[in-house]
């Protein structure tokens, strides 16, 4: 019984500092829809060689992770990846987290949207074409606070219009090649998977990629990268 109330007095009392901190004016950034986010070049075969070079950050572990559903309408195999590792869409690699305990602490969300990125390319002729990219949805009026402690993250969500904060997520992470969060409970293999990183001004980038892939043989390849992003600032 001790245990259950100094648990619950812990979450009360971080959650009343979440909302002291949310009544400080949150920096206002303008984020580009593709901000620190890299493709591969639009020409043949560089768009490929350009790609392949993202094997280079997958581990063992990452691949683990991975499982799509495929089906063939009239000849068009469709494949979905929920949670890839292996978007065309890749958060900059420039990014990458140099040192695991930069990430300790508390982290408020200026932005969190989602944007569809498409790239596709007319197999007879190779040439490919690019999309204008797509925001989907916005919540950045959102309220939430990502806590990084040696082996717990946690996500705090208050949405638009309500009063109190929600903890979204609670899990073990691992950061796998610098590159990627794994969030699991028991077993990495069933772990969730986002890119993240710091940029030069040391915001925090979590990026939540789905792909989608339309195939035709002998005519074309259409790639559809949906990005979950969140960027956040260092508060405590």
């Amino acid at each position: 019984m001790t245990f259950i109330i100094t648990f619950s007095t812990g979450i009360y009392s971080q959650e009343k500092e979440f909302e002291q901190l949310a009544l400080t004016q949150k920096t206002s950034v303008n984020f580009p829809l593709d901000y620190k986010i890299l493709r591969p070049r639009l020409e043949y075969p560089l768009w490929d060689n350009d790609y392949d070079l993202y094997y280079s950050y997958l581990t063992p572990a990452l691949r683990k992770t991975q499982a799509a559903l495929s089906y063939n309408n009239n000849g068009i195999v469709s494949s979905f990846t929920p949670n890839s590792i292996m978007p065309h869409a890749q958060l900059d690699t420039t990014t990458i987290i140099s040192n695991d305990n930069n990430l300790t602490g508390t982290w408020r969300m200026l932005t969190f949207r989602s944007a569809r990125f498409n790239d596709s390319v007319y197999i007879p002729t190779r040439t490919y074409y690019r999309l204008a990219d797509t925001l989907l949805d916005d919540k950045s009026n959102d309220e939430a606070f990502a806590v990084f402690t040696d082996n717990q993250f946690k996500l705090f969500v208050r949405e638009a219009g309500k009063t109190s904060f929600k903890k979204e997520i609670s899990s073990k992470y691992k950061i796998e090649n610098k590159r990627f969060l794994m969030l699991y409970k028991l077993f990495k293999s069933g772990a969730g998977i986002s890119q993240l990183g710091l940029d030069e001004k040391g915001y925090l980038i979590l990026n939540y990629p789905k792909v989608i892939e339309n195939v035709k043989k002998g005519e074309y390849f259409s790639y559809y990268t949906i990005i979950d992003q969140y960027i956040f600032e260092k508060v405590r």
